[in-house]
């Protein structure tokens, strides 16, 4: 093991000194040999030990005698350090390539990853799992993990079909169009990242270009006393989903794309986007009042509102969620949304507008 950490560092420093390259050379001899199950030369191995030593033996005595008593251990702890290092960094390398995340168990923590509201695994983190005394348990989920995202590598080369995920119950932001191809999102309304893709797709007229639909998908959350993550979320799509059944007459833009666009664009009285409102203020009746009150705007009678509000809370309802969600999570298996598929390519974030263009 001592070889082996010694390659390794004096392999970095040779890269700006040459006076380590030769020490380095001959670890990697040391290395070798150890590889072809060989005894290690234990003079080239003393040989550094003693460089190392060397350089604290008048200066930091005490230092250089505990470096050469626990040179072995320290050699040890280097060396799988160094490994489990580059573990993480392939297995995060791979999530990202994967998931558009480097980490799928929380998407949103990753740096690197683009911007869109992750559906979190409800996994227990390392030091959660050791403080609980439950690293084995973790370790057994990370194996797991990394298992499922080898074998989703075919799902980020595949051509994605939105077609595929498209019923006859879809609505289309502009009036359907069959010179032009499909573009399927998939939104949670309370998420800000959907917002910024619709703001995004506005921008870049991408709805001149494509029939856009979509798929609602309120993000679950079991740690929620609701069951989901944003407050409102779950009300909002029962009320996109019953709008559907009774489309407004002589409407260009269907009222439940009217419904999104007032949540994801929509500022209310005091300056304050409606999203925000939703999330952080509303009531649940206060929610269901906003969305009734559009849709009288819109145009729909009283009697329209009574039957719209009676379907939110029907079998028929649920049922169409309940398929949505079963697509989201058993076909296309995205972690984090907004995702949005068009060109045969898929996106699991707020594409740029540049993009979309």
């Amino acid at each position: 093991m001592f070889c082996i950490a010694a390659f390794i560092i004096f392999a970095i420093l040779g890269i700006f000194s040459a006076s380590y390259r030769s020490l380095a050379k001959k670890a990697w001899g040391c290395v070798l040999r150890r590889i072809t199950f060989k005894p290690c030369d234990m003079n080239v191995q003393e040989e550094i030990k003693s460089r190392l030593v060397g350089k604290f033996i008048f200066t930091k005595p005490r230092l250089a005698r505990f470096i050469n008593r626990f040179a072995g251990a320290f050699a040890w702890a280097f060396v799988i350090l160094s490994v489990w290092s580059l573990v993480i960094v392939i297995n995060s390398g791979l999530n990202l390539f994967v998931y558009d995340t480097c980490n799928p168990d929380n998407p949103e923590s990753c740096s690197l990853a683009g911007e869109g509201c992750g559906i979190t695994s409800g996994k227990p983190g390392f030091i959660l799992s050791l403080k609980e005394g439950q690293i084995f348990a973790w370790a057994k989920d990370e194996v797991l993990t990394f298992g499922e995202t080898v074998s989703r590598i075919p799902n980020r080369l595949k051509t994605w079909n939105p077609e595929e995920f498209v019923s006859d119950s879809n609505t289309y932001y502009k009036p359907f169009d069959q010179n032009k191809p499909i573009a399927l999102e998939i939104i949670d309304p309370s998420c800000k990242f959907c917002a910024k893709l619709f703001s995004n797709i506005k921008e870049a007229d991408f709805a001149d270009k494509y029939n856009l639909t979509y798929l609602v998908y309120p993000i679950p959350d079991n740690k929620q006393a609701d069951g989901y993550r944003f407050s409102h979320s779950r009300l909002i799509a029962t009320y996109l989903e019953a709008v559907k059944k009774y489309p407004l007459k002589d409407s260009e833009v269907p009222a439940d794309w009217q419904i999104l666009e007032k949540i994801f664009n929509g500022i209310d009285d005091d300056n304050v986007a409606y999203q925000i409102k939703f999330n952080t203020v509303y009531t649940a009746d206060e929610a269901e009042n906003i969305l009734i009150k559009w849709l009288a705007e819109m145009g729909y009678t009283e009697y329209q509102l009574n039957v719209i509000r009676q379907a939110t809370r029907s079998d028929e309802v649920k049922m169409s969620l309940a398929r949505q969600r079963s697509i989201v999570e058993d076909q296309v298996q995205t972690i984090k949304i907004p995702t949005i598929m068009f060109d045969g390519r898929r996106y699991d974030r707020a594409v740029e507008s540049e993009k979309l263009k």
